[in-house]
């Protein structure tokens, strides 16, 4: 019990340091304009449609340690809403909450859990899985494969999106110098529109991996 403790505050100091991460991958070289608008929704394919809930398994791998926990997400993209739970295998809450248009509100959060700096990068990495950029991409294309890739961009960040419901997805999220962040990859079956595995990799200064399995998912 000792043991898993430890793991779980290593893993609440790591994750501190997301705002700070700064990529190393290479940008990529796929060129691409706006698309015809009937391939558009091929761009929020991965994201769920409507109203959802998910239970999922977290393998956490940090700085040659790792952790289990279990995360509950519920949200709605109309609103662009969602609550975020996290909990240890036997059900002890550790961080409780929820993204509204206003900001963040914590309903608990237990140390080292309970710093803003967690919360914020909690809630953007759920927000990366979840919920499409709130622009409309710059730019689409599909491939001859059925393969779209969309990109949106801002002043701060970029997000790049390629894959196919036959497939994998991959989404991509640059800093301003065109550095990849952080690094998602959707494997299916997808159930409800959630993909039934997934492999979320942030780079450095703290690189860490996360690797999530869908337990349970509603409506």
């Amino acid at each position: 019990m000792r043991g898993k403790v430890l793991d779980i505050f290593l893993l609440g100091l790591l994750i501190l340091s997301i705002g700070l991460s700064i990529g190393c991958a290479p940008e990529s070289k796929v060129t691409l304009s706006p698309g015809p608008p009937e391939e558009l929704p091929g761009c929020y394919a991965t994201f769920p449609a409507g109203p959802w809930e998910s239970v999922h398994k977290i393998e956490a791998t940090f700085g040659g340690g790792s952790s289990s926990l279990i995360g509950v997400t519920k949200g709605n993209p109309s609103d662009r809403r969602f609550q975020s739970v996290l909990l240890t295998p036997e059900g002890f809450v550790l961080f409780d909450a929820e993204r509204r248009v206003t900001g963040i509100s914590i309903r608990r959060a237990v140390a080292p859990f309970d710093s803003p700096a967690f919360a914020r990068g909690l809630i953007e990495d759920v927000s990366l899985l979840f919920l499409p950029p709130a622009c409309k991409p710059t730019t689409w294309g599909k491939e001859t494969d059925r393969t779209i890739t969309c990109k949106w961009e801002n002043p701060d960040n970029s997000t790049e999106i390629t894959g196919s419901m036959d497939n994998i997805w991959r989404i991509l999220r640059r800093d301003k110098q065109g550095e990849v962040i952080k690094e998602v990859v959707m494997s299916g079956p997808f159930l409800n529109g959630l993909a039934s595995r997934i492999e979320f990799r942030a780079f450095k200064p703290a690189p860490y991996t996360l690797k999530m399995t869908l337990i349970q998912t509603s409506p």
